[in-house]
């Protein structure tokens, strides 16, 4: 009977520990997306910034200074990460989450994308 408990009491602990949600906090900052494909031969940076209010601002930065700039919202839940502007969404999963790395899965095209901390 102890046995059965105890093996119990490992399966729940290693369920809960599996499904732990994104810690919000980490998101918190500015990223630089990692893979940016710049055609336009400007040194284009693609900086998106997460703020505590769930606001997300995107940047394009060329040389040092903001060529383009807009400010979407954002909610968290499930690990999904839903980015509002005007009245489309779009669902971002995040696969990987640390205090230097970003990585998130664009559900609809099944592409990762991949940022590092600014």
């Amino acid at each position: 009977m102890k046995m059965v408990k105890y093996l119990t009491i490992i399966i729940l602990f290693i369920s809960i520990s599996s499904c732990q949600e994104i810690q919000t906090e980490k998101l918190i900052g500015s990223w630089k997306m990692e893979d940016v494909v710049d055609t336009t031969g400007k040194n284009i940076v693609d900086k998106s910034t997460f703020t505590k209010d769930n606001l997300l601002i995107s940047e394009f930065i060329s040389n040092g200074k903001t060529i383009e700039k807009d400010i979407f919202n954002y909610s968290l839940k499930n690990n999904i990460l839903t980015i509002k502007f005007k009245e489309q969404y779009s669902d971002l999963k995040i696969v990987k989450l640390n205090d230097s790395e970003m990585e998130l899965l664009n559900i609809k095209e099944n592409k990762i994308i991949r940022y590092v901390k600014f």
